[in-house]
């Protein structure tokens, strides 16, 4: 900023106040770009499925400036709960998750209605995340979701758990039964469980059938296949952004790493068997408790009673 030095204060200038009404004109011009762009709808199709560095391209795209849809709002639970009993149609979650300002979707089980936002959004880019090989993305679901099937559980005396009589958990275990059932034709739940069955190599396949439907259904000028070990560099290309600067790097995720699902999963299993223990304890306090209360209560009365009785006498016999 122009300053003119007098009576040793800072007085702003003129040229001053013309810059800064010129700077604020600017601003609330980039301002209502940025809006412009928001209410464009949904720009970004992540198209991969979790597990394949979807976390990592979200805080990517957040640092872009896109409002991303990871996995799903909480918000719109009932909403996917609705789809995946057949009562919403996939049109109707697209316009649920535009309406609400998203312009970037990513992972499943948004990946599983691509080509619906597509039909909605036909010039919207897609990425297709991967990894290195079909046997890692087997490996890394696998954790996933043998910890995820621990909120599913009903209550048995074997496996006392509680979670599955909550609604978010209940809504998010129809949500996982619906992945796989619409391009890859899987019945309900087999891609989040049928592996157990039908193996790793299974498993695989089913990642491969993806990533090929997709390739085989987006324009290639729309499409960015990306590992994200590849940076900053083809993503900004493609998206017609400018890179950091050399020295940020991309953002590496350690929020869903193997290492922190295992840890999830023995928080899990402490609660789910530490309640009933923890429960009777402080049913057990609370009985003592009461029972103390209630003794001291009676002997209070009693000896007040006792007060009374004395004192009366004393009065009779005077």
């Amino acid at each position: 900023r122009s300053f003119t030095f007098v009576a040793s204060s800072f007085i702003p200038t003129r040229q001053d106040k013309m810059s800064s009404s010129l700077a604020s004109s600017l601003e609330s011009l980039d301002g209502a770009a940025a809006t412009a762009d928001n209410n464009e709808g949904i720009q970004i199709i992540c198209a991969g499925l979790g597990r394949t560095g979807t976390m990592s391209l979200t805080e990517a795209l957040n640092k872009l400036g896109y409002k991303t849809y990871h996995y799903l709002d909480f918000t719109h639970q009932y909403a996917w709960a609705e789809l995946a009993d057949g009562k919403k149609t996939p049109q109707e979650i697209v316009q649920l998750i535009a309406k609400d300002g998203y312009n970037a979707t990513l992972e499943n089980p948004t990946c599983d209605i691509y080509q619906d936002i597509l039909a909605e959004y036909p010039n919207a880019k897609v990425i297709l995340t991967v990894r290195d090989t079909p046997e890692k993305f087997a490996k890394s679901w696998k954790t996933l979701f043998d910890t995820m099937i621990l909120t599913e559980k009903k209550f048995t005396w074997k496996y006392p758990s509680f979670f599955g009589y909550i609604p978010l958990f209940a809504n998010l275990k129809k949500i996982r039964y619906f992945m796989g059932t619409t391009h890859l034709g899987l019945n309900p739940g087999d891609l989040t469980h049928g592996w157990r069955e039908k193996g790793d190599e299974w498993l695989g396949q089913q990642y491969t059938r993806h990533n090929e439907h997709i390739k085989a259904n987006v324009k290639p000028e729309n499409l960015l296949v990306f590992n994200v070990k590849e940076g900053w560099g083809p993503l900004c290309k493609f998206l017609g952004k400018d890179a950091p600067p050399e020295d940020e790097p991309f953002p590496n995720v350690q929020v869903n790493t193997t290492e922190s699902l295992l840890e999830l999963r023995r928080s899990f299993r402490t609660v789910t068997y530490m309640w009933i223990p923890t429960t009777i304890t402080l049913g057990a306090t609370t009985i003592f408790l009461a029972k103390q209360l209630m003794n001291l209560w009676t002997s209070t009365r009693m000896a007040g009673s006792s007060s009374s009785s004395s004192s009366s006498t004393t009065t009779l016999k005077d």
